[in-house]
């Protein structure tokens, strides 16, 4: 990558300002995806740029020595919804916290990525049942205490699966219900 062509990429005038423009970049990103849902098709433009900011950080040679931070989580095999719910906030915390602590645009792709697997693999495990009428919205995410708190409350009852909650869904909160059914359809929106 030429000179010139840092430059423009980063909008700075001068090569001594590319790494604090990089790092100034790479921080606005971040703090925009975490403060959405991650969804395919509301990333792709932010993964294109931090691939052309990853070309940047291999020209200027930045970032030589991040470490690759691995990214697991126990997708857990079982009929309680809440168990499930409360595994998939312990593994969305996780990856909020490795996405933070990650440096380079290479790293961050990478882990983009690795979230948007981690989030079909727990919403494909929601299921698409007869849960309410009104459509969710997919680029808001619901308050996950509304939702911990509902399925505590199910549990408390003895509604504890998937059919037992939609048995009884004229006793839950229209908002957990729509929390459900978003996450059921979740994964269409989460796919290349």
């Amino acid at each position: 990558m030429t000179q010139e062509e840092i430059l423009a990429i980063l909008h700075v005038e001068n090569l001594d300002e590319v790494e604090d423009a990089l790092e100034l970049e790479l921080f606005e990103l971040k703090k925009s995806i975490l403060a959405k849902p991650l969804l395919r098709l509301t990333l792709k433009s932010k993964l294109v740029r931090l691939n052309q900011l990853a070309g940047v950080a291999e020209s200027r040679q930045l970032f030589q020595n991040q470490e690759n931070l691995s990214f697991d989580y126990n997708l857990v095999e079982s009929d309680e919804v809440l168990v499930l719910w409360e595994c998939y906030m312990k593994a969305k915390s996780h990856w909020k916290m490795l996405f933070t602590r990650t440096q380079s645009p290479l790293g961050l792709s990478a882990i983009l990525e690795e979230g948007l697997k981690m989030e079909i693999a727990f919403s494909s495990r929601f299921q698409a049942l007869d849960w309410i009428d009104e459509e969710p919205v997919f680029g808001v995410e619901p308050d996950p205490m509304l939702i911990q708190n509902g399925l505590k409350e199910a549990s408390r009852n003895g509604w504890i699966t998937f059919l037992d909650l939609e048995k009884n869904k004229g006793e839950l909160e229209k908002d957990l219900l729509l929390a459900i059914k978003r996450l059921s359809l979740l994964p269409k929106y989460l796919k290349p």
